[in-house]
């Protein structure tokens, strides 16, 4: 299939409301314990969810939402800027004016010396190597490294850090930092440095605010020029003008069990699933309260939890089920309608449909045209727990022929090109076409199993199509007008 098919805005499918609000939550202060600026989320090893915003923290367990401003001073109308959970199921919470502060579901852990001393305010990341060691990004004030024991601070000015200004750190399979500043990309393996800049690489922009890396051992950093996916040497950058990356400022993303990427933006949110494959969710097609989100989630049952700048916090409990119909010849068919019992879905023009399927839940997918044949005719779903992205079916605009012989005939008419064929299990069929006076207007009396007949010069009318083989005849109607 042509790259250019496969890359798409958005999919055009009938997203009726009681379906959204099934599949779709909101959260605001209005019913929660959230300030409206999600600023960090995690989701801890009991799976209970954790947000930091512009009012503090709060934890969501179970449908019970519990304001940790109340148990701990310093963060009433704290900003919250990172959260991450260690091992031992330790939440260590990343703040603007008080540092860093652990809290193992009872105690609170504060370093007051060791914050003072270097300098750590505006914590914007903090990063768990393989060695249990933090890695605590400071906005315009380095990287610290913290062992349990002791605390040392890299800087532009004692190490080959690009900056000061740290917008995120995450870990690779070799324990080296790839850390994500607003002058590039520093990768350090305790010993080396190595920095990617626009000006040394393929790094579209120089500000990276998002670092992930998959199970494969490959990259994906957030910048603010576009994705960007870096596998050993190879670097492949998607953007507006390439792919259906809703903008080219990504502020966030995270793997959901599938491997799928999600991916925010300041111009909506998007599922991609790494090649060619993407749907873009904004506050047209979705319950997306704004297009701009500054942070994304997926958690340990596999919803999806996207933390908007201003309008709260969005869950997406549901999976995606993304497909393509294509003909035989692997052109996108538009405008084809699929149900799945309650819910219809309609081709975008690149061929594109879109349903949802509740997490653990099933759903059993049909296309609807009577001049086509589907392969499959219908896909099932069982105990759906991840994203399904290539639910692909293959549509052919073949007529079947009736009669009383027990072959099975197809009829494909390609108008356009000036042709159909037959397709059948015998190798040769005797073919004649009828007028609807009954005069036989053209007769193939060898016609070959797939083989094209020539229609663009054959009179514009109605006829019968007889197709005699040696288990017997069948016929159908064939417009020509």
């Amino acid at each position: 299939m042509k790259k250019t098919l496969l890359l798409h805005t958005f999919f055009l499918f009938t997203f009726c409301l009681s379906f959204a609000q099934q599949n779709w939550s909101r959260f605001t202060m209005q019913n929660s314990e959230l300030g409206n600026s999600i600023l960090a989320m995690t989701s801890d090893n009991k799976n209970d969810k954790w947000f930091g915003t512009e009012l503090g923290m709060a934890r969501l367990k179970g449908k019970t939402w519990t304001d940790f401003s109340m148990f701990n001073d310093k963060l009433k109308g704290q900003y919250v800027n990172c959260l991450t959970v260690d091992d031992r199921n330790v939440l260590w919470i990343g703040t603007d004016d008080y540092g860093v502060i652990e809290f193992d579901g009872s105690r609170w852990t504060e370093h007051k010396e060791q914050m003072k001393k270097l300098q750590m305010k505006f914590i914007s990341k903090i990063a768990i190597d393989r060695n249990d060691v933090k890695w605590i990004g400071v906005t315009l004030g380095g990287l610290v490294r913290y062992d349990g024991r002791d605390w040392k601070k890299y800087t532009s000015s004692n190490s080959e850090l690009l900056s000061d200004f740290i917008l995120c750190v995450a870990i690779d399979r070799r324990n080296r930092k790839w850390i994500g500043t607003n002058d590039g990309l520093s990768v350090f393996d305790d010993n080396k440095w190595v920095s990617y800049t626009r000006h040394n690489s393929k790094l579209p922009h120089n500000i990276v605010p998002a670092v992930i890396i998959d199970k494969n051992d490959v990259k994906w950093l957030g910048t603010l020029g576009g994705l960007v996916k870096i596998e050993g040497d190879k670097w492949t950058v998607f953007n507006t003008t390439n792919s259906a990356l809703p903008d080219n400022q990504v502020n966030d993303i995270a793997f959901d069990p599938s491997g799928a990427l999600w991916i925010v933006t300041d111009n909506g949110a998007a599922i991609f699933d790494g090649v060619d494959r993407w749907h873009v969710y904004n506050n047209k097609n979705s319950v997306l309260p704004a297009d701009k989100h500054r942070r994304v989630m997926v958690d340990n049952q596999g919803s999806k939890w996207f933390g908007s700048e201003l309008k709260g916090l969005t869950r997406l409990n549901a999976h995606p089920v993304i497909g393509r119909i294509v003909d035989d010849n692997g052109k996108a068919l538009k405008g084809i309608t699929l149900t799945d019992g309650t819910n219809n879905a309609v081709t975008d023009d690149e061929g594109f449909f879109y349903f949802e399927v509740a997490h653990g839940g099933s759903i059993t997918i049909k296309p609807t045209d009577e001049m086509r044949q589907f392969e499959p005719a219908e896909i099932k779903l069982q105990q759906v727990t991840q994203a399904k992205l290539h639910c692909d079916i293959v549509a052919s605009s073949g007529m079947v022929a009736e009669g009383k012989s027990n072959e099975k005939v197809v009829v494909t008419p390609y108008l356009d090109e000036g042709y159909i064929t037959i397709s059948m299990e015998s190798p040769v069929a005797e073919v004649e076409f009828v007028s609807p006076n009954g005069d036989s207007v053209r007769k193939l009396p060898q016609y070959r199993n797939g083989a094209k007949i020539t229609i663009s010069k054959m009179p514009r009318m109605n006829y019968t199509l007889f197709i005699r083989t040696e288990k017997g005849e069948k016929k159908l109607l064939f417009n020509l007008k």
